[in-house]
C-alpha cells in the first residue's frame, strides 16, 4: 500500500487538492486490493482484513473530502454521474468477490485483473484510474521478486518468480519504510506545488534580507 501511494504520486504528480486526495486513496487501494486473496489457503481472516482495509481507505477519503470540503462526493452524486459511478462500482466489487475466492497470487495478481479493475475505476472516477493502476502494477512487480510464483498471465498456469526475497523478510520492511517515507514526502511536495507555497517563502526571504 505504501509503495502504491508513493509510486502513483511520483509518476503522476497531482495538480489540485481533489486530485491529491483521490490519488492517495486510489494508489493505496490499488496497492492493497491484490492481496484480497491471501486468506484462501488456510482461513479468510487475512482476506477479511484486506477487505476492511480497502473499505477503510474509501471511508477515510470520503471523510477527508467532507472535512476539507473538496467536493468529490458532490460531483460523484450528481444525477448524470450516479449511474456512471454505481454500475462500475458494482462490477468492481463483483470482480473482487470472485478474486477473494481464488488462490493467492493467481487471478488477483494478473494483468487480466489489472485491466478489468482499472477499467472500472476509470469509468467511475477517471482521475483515480492512473493512480489505482500504478498502485496495482507496483504490487504485481514487487511480488515477482518473492519465492512463490505469481500468475501474471492468468489464466495461463505459467507463473513468474525471481526467488530473490521473502514477503516477510528484510526487503519487505525496507520497501514499507521507504514507501511510507516517499509517500509522505510526495504529499508534502504536492501540497507545496498546489498552493504555490514557494511564493510565500520568497516573500519571507526578501523580508528577512531587507
Amino acid at each position: 500500500m505504501a509503495v502504491g501511494i508513493a509510486t502513483g504520486l511520483l509518476l503522476v504528480p497531482p495538480k489540485s487538492l481533489p486530485e491529491l486526495l483521490v490519488g492517495v486513496g486510489a494508489g493505496a487501494l490499488g496497492g492493497l486490493i491484490c492481496d484480497i486473496d491471501v486468506g484462501t489457503s488456510k482461513s479468510h481472516k487475512q482476506a477479511d482484513i484486506i477487505t476492511m482495509g480497502a473499505a477503510l481507505i474509501v471511508a477515510v477519503v470520503l471523510v477527508a473530502d467532507w472535512l476539507f470540503k473538496v467536493g468529490i462526493q458532490d460531483k460523484l452524486m450528481q444525477n448524470e454521474n450516479f449511474v456512471q459511478v454505481f454500475i462500475p462500482a458494482m462490477i468492481f466489487i463483483g470482480i473482487c468477490a470472485y478474486g477473494k475466492g481464488t488462490h493467492h497470487r493467481t487471478f488477483m495478481h494478473s494483468f487480466v485483473a489489472f485491466i478489468l479493475l482499472t477499467a472500472c475505476v476509470g469509468v467511475a472516477v477517471p482521475t483515480a484510474a492512473p493512480y489505482f493502476g500504478i498502485g496495482f502494477l507496483s504490487h504485481i512487480f514487487i511480488d515477482m521478486f518473492n519465492k512463490r510464483k505469481e500468475l501474471v498471465f492468468w489464466p495461463s498456469k505459467k507463473g513468474v518468480c525471481f526467488k530473490l526475497c521473502s514477503s516477510h523478510g528484510k526487503v519487505n520492511k525496507i520497501l514499507f519504510y521507504a514507501g511510507t517515507f516517499l509517500s509522505g514526502l510526495c504529499i508534502l511536495i504536492s501540497i507545496y506545488n498546489i498552493y504555490d507555497l514557494g511564493k510565500y517563502f520568497d516573500i519571507i526571504t526578501k523580508g528577512v534580507l531587507r
